[in-house]
């Protein structure tokens, strides 16, 4: 496998298919084809630009070695990186092809954040003051992250979450320059667990915190879900677009993601035991969108007509209450429901400025519609207090 082989793969399962290209070849100008980068992620206002470098000739020699990672990786990497910026600005929209097989338009005028990286996979004698060089600084396109391709594959395999990764370059990018001003070298299991544990700033030799890390995926983990999402969609305008509910995902963290998935799986039994249960609803104001879960009254039709009826209506109603009763924009709602030995999943998206609405007043009037709300801080990571290694 190739190390453009490698990420995309990486990437599709990370940041999902829908958000990930791989394939970034384009016509600027009739018979003038380029490539905008190795690799894109577009997840909204957010991209994550990939340039990939591999060595495919390695030597014994640490100075061929090292030539080899000043020209490609430091110099071809960072020059290429500055093109895709370029093709970004001065093309209106350039048209790409996901790996989910969907056609999507990028618009560089509506990318508000990008992240600049230039993966490599060196030979064994690559030089440690190359392996050790974790950025490069560019007059014209910034900060630039360099990543060795098995530190990447560390990242996301720590991460897993979209906004967690974006969050991590963020703060990768804020803390190495203030390292290299202070002749401090830091491996890039330093930077996870200074990152992992909200430290201000990574310290050599941190590896060992690194193996308490717990990753509770099962705790967290919504990807089974998400990949059928697009089957389980409910629109009101009949649209297939499920993209902006996947996007409210990945604009949230790992804590997000653990509380929505715990009152799934109180759903989930709800519908599994036929128990009546009020409707889940919580509110992540960086994003400005209200979560809602809930189970379908099993008193209620749920299937055949009547039951989509009742599912689509039920479903609508309860995320648009959530949205208004915690004074969202935007509102994300699943309601489930049993048919036989199966469990039904709806999905639906509410995105409108909330205004006072005297019906909604009057529905949340109802003390047994949603329990009490109430504001508290989550952690998103959670390490072993007594050191031993997470799973």
């Amino acid at each position: 496998m190739t190390l453009e082989e490698f990420t995309a793969q990486l990437n599709a399962t990370t940041f999902w298919k829908e958000f990930t290209f791989s394939g970034t070849r384009f016509f600027p100008r009739p018979k003038h084809q380029v490539e905008l980068a190795d690799g894109i992620v577009k997840i909204g206002s957010l991209a994550l630009v990939f340039q990939l470098k591999e060595r495919t000739e390695e030597t014994s020699d640490p100075e061929a070695e090292r030539q080899w990672f000043r020209r490609k990786v430091l110099r071809k990497g960072t020059d290429q990186i500055k093109d895709s910026l370029r093709y970004l600005a001065e093309n209106e929209e350039i048209r790409l092809t996901n790996e989910q097989g969907h056609e999507v338009a990028v618009r560089g005028a509506d990318l508000q954040d990008v992240k600049k990286i230039v993966v490599f996979l060196a030979g064994r004698s690559l030089p440690e003051d190359c392996w050790s060089t974790k950025f490069h600084l560019s007059a014209t396109a910034g900060f630039i992250h360099v990543v060795a391709a098995n530190d990447y594959l560390g990242i996301l395999d720590k991460l897993r979450v979209p906004d967690d990764v974006r969050l991590y370059f963020e703060y990768r990018e804020s803390v190495l320059p203030r390292l290299r001003e202070d002749g401090v070298v830091v491996e890039e299991p330093d930077i996870m667990v200074a990152f992992l544990s909200e430290k201000a700033l990574p310290e050599p030799g941190s590896i060992e915190k690194l193996r308490a890390f717990v990753q509770d995926l099962d705790a967290f983990d919504l990807s089974n879900i998400m990949r059928d999402l697009q089957d389980h969609i409910v629109n009101l305008e009949k649209s297939t677009d499920y993209y902006r509910i996947l996007e409210e995902f990945a604009r949230v963290p790992r804590s997000v993601w653990r509380e929505f998935k715990t009152r799934l799986v109180i759903s989930l039994e709800a519908s599994r035991t036929g128990d009546p249960r009020r409707p889940f609803r919580f509110a992540f104001a960086k994003s400005d969108c209200t979560f809602m879960v809930a189970s379908l009254d099993p008193e209620l039709p749920a299937t055949g007509e009547d039951g989509t009826k009742m599912r689509t209506n039920a479903l609508v109603m309860f995320t648009k209450a959530a949205k208004y009763d915690l004074k969202t924009r935007i509102g994300v709602g699943l309601l489930i429901s049993k048919d036989a030995d199966y469990f039904q999943l709806d999905w639906c998206l509410v995105d409108e400025p909330w205004t006072i609405n005297a019906k909604m007043e009057q529905l949340l009037a109802t003390p047994s519609l949603f329990g009490a709300a109430r504001e508290r801080t989550v952690d998103s990571f959670h390490f072993r207090a007594d050191g031993v290694a997470g799973v």
